[in-house]
């Protein structure tokens, strides 16, 4: 029979180890002598080997490098931490953790208690930020404010929603749209094109020498986005046919003829530079209709209106669209 090889006990057992012996004898975790953590006093990032890690608190970047800093048993499984802390002063956190962990079957705890002692410096992308670093500027030209506003929102968002590392030292508006200086070429570059992809139009790069660095040139790149005067959903008014923007595929534009036989067209982008754009569109009041003879009311002028519909028209709904002082109708 197996008996455990330090007091003799009858199974079970854990690698020929009695579970009180093991509980004895297996230290599961334990931590090196001294924990030293580099923090940025601007942003709280935490210094890891090769980067910066982001971090919303001091506490948070402790939790982090603590449970970072833990070594544990071999052949463990199932590894948990609680940890508690308390600030002993700006650059000290007294940090208490019971870890557990399942060794051969075995539920173990270990309790773990240790200063951390901070030393705080600024990262590399706060210091940029400081000394306002960018690496390239970010175009934004549009006639419509509309179209301006949505692409301002998207590249805001995206700056927002990326790492720390990737910010706008200044950004703001200028004579027919919006200028960002942006702390990554290669972002922004791609910005530029998700941008016209998005809303259309095209793209122009051009750089300029800003020094030089370890024997290479420092370019600071210039992206110019050119971008059309409406968005994907508006009317547009052409040779006195009203027309819907369906989709923007860079250049060019589909349009919907709406009115019977709705025809659909790819146009390039270029030839609608002035388009007329109408106004958002009204629900019309339908006062009586018999047949395709149709009795409206006009939501902008508040007149009764007689109107036709189209050919084989079994809709519901009527919109109004308006530019100048004519009235459109638009049957869905």
């Amino acid at each position: 029979m197996d008996i455990c090889l330090k007091c003799g006990a009858e199974p079970p057992l854990i690698s020929q180890i009695c579970h009180k012996c093991v509980r004895e004898t297996v230290v599961i975790s334990r931590l090196p002598e001294v924990l030293r953590m580099v923090d940025c006093k601007s942003c709280y990032s935490l210094k890891i080997p090769g980067t910066w890690l982001e971090f919303d608190s001091v506490e948070s970047a402790v939790g982090h490098f603590f449970e970072s800093s833990i070594i544990w048993h071999d052949n463990l499984s199932q590894q948990k931490t609680d940890l508690t802390m308390k600030q002993l002063d700006p650059s000290k956190y007294r940090v208490l953790a019971k870890t557990r962990a399942n060794y051969g079957g075995l539920a173990l705890e270990s309790d773990l208690e240790q200063v951390v002692e901070i030393k705080y410096q600024v990262c590399q992308t706060c210091s940029r930020h400081a000394g306002g670093y960018y690496e390239a500027i970010l175009q934004i030209r549009t006639k419509q404010k509309s179209v301006l506003d949505a692409a301002v929102e998207k590249v805001f968002k995206d700056i927002d929603s990326s790492p720390a590392e990737f910010f706008s030292t200044e950004n703001g508006p200028v004579k027919g749209g919006f200028d960002f200086q942006l702390s990554s070429t290669e972002r922004a570059r791609s910005l530029a094109r998700e941008l016209m992809i998005q809303f259309g139009g095209h793209v122009n790069e051009t750089n300029s020498l800003v020094g030089r660095k370890d024997g290479r040139d420092l370019l600071r790149h210039t992206f110019g986005v050119r971008l059309p005067s409406f968005l994907v959903g508006d009317f547009l008014l052409i040779k006195e046919k009203v027309y819907q923007v369906t989709r923007l595929d860079r250049r060019k534009a589909k349009l919907k003829l709406m009115e019977s036989p709705y025809t659909k067209k790819m146009v390039e982008i270029d030839t609608l530079r002035n388009p007329n754009i109408l106004d958002d569109s009204l629900n019309v009041q339908i006062i009586s209709s018999r047949e395709d003879q149709f009795l409206l009311l006009d939501p902008f002028t508040h007149q009764t209106v007689e109107a036709v519909s189209p050919p084989n028209w079994n809709g519901k709904t009527v919109e109004a669209l308006r530019f100048g002082n004519e009235t459109f109708f638009i049957w869905n």
